[in-house]
């Protein structure tokens, strides 16, 4: 198996580029105040907005997710276009035709309910109900599962693991760059460790470019090894 060993010094700079990138923007307490007094408008224009910060947009959409938001379709392919490839994003937009919100809503509501019979060890805790929601998930349009499996694993920080390990799990073809793209947005070393030894090797390329870039080496040894690509 693979781990994840910190370059401190690459690790610094990157830092300090990540700090120095951004001046005056959206603030976490701005973020707050919206949540409270239940501002889904400017949540959902915070959560799209490309110029801001990933985790201003992160926490916001997790605002959003407690605040039980039902995105439009628009709404929803725009926080999609946060991760989505070029081709993703077209059979995604194709699919918005035929797909309407409710149905997607749907989707999004058998992605939690799997997702919370997942230990964060990759262990189900109820295998009867859990094979029946995967493989009913298994059998929807797949661009639309793995929409719905990008947003949730960034929205539900309560169930992050578990979803991003139901999403290997699944093991949905073309799915792995879309997974990757939320690693290089929102993941970190846990997720990269996952991606590294899910046995997908385009999962397993993305957690090793996501650790170059952030400064860390892979070492062969003791490493995270929850979820096998396409196994139930």
């Amino acid at each position: 198996m693979h781990r994840l060993v910190k370059n401190f010094v690459t690790f610094v700079i990157v830092m300090f580029l990540s700090v120095n990138l951004y001046g005056c923007a959206t603030t976490a307490t701005q973020i707050n105040q919206w949540e409270k007094t239940g501002n889904v408008e400017k949540l959902s224009e915070v959560t799209r907005d490309k110029s801001e910060r990933p985790y201003i947009r992160k926490i916001s959409l997790q605002s959003l997710a407690r605040l039980n938001w039902k995105p439009s379709n628009e709404e929803r392919l725009q926080v999609y276009s946060m991760f989505a490839t070029k081709s993703g994003l077209q059979e995604a937009e194709a699919l918005m035709q035929t797909l309407n919100s409710e149905t997607f809503a749907a989707i999004d509501e058998k992605v939690v309910a799997c997702g919370s019979l997942l230990s964060r060890s990759g262990s189900w805790t109820d295998t009867s109900k859990a094979k029946t929601l995967y493989d009913g998930l298994l059998g929807m349009d797949k661009r639309a599962v793995t929409i719905s499996i990008c947003q949730q694993i960034v929205a539900r920080p309560q169930l992050q693991v578990q979803i991003l390990l139901l999403a290997i799990k699944l093991g949905i073809p073309d799915s792995e760059n879309e997974l990757v793209g939320v690693l290089f947005e929102y993941g970190d070393k846990s997720m990269a460790e996952d991606f590294l030894n899910s046995g997908s090797q385009r999962l397993s390329d993305g957690g090793r470019r996501w650790a170059n870039a952030r400064g860390y080496r892979v070492s062969t040894g003791f490493g995270s090894h929850r979820s096998g690509w396409g196994r139930f």
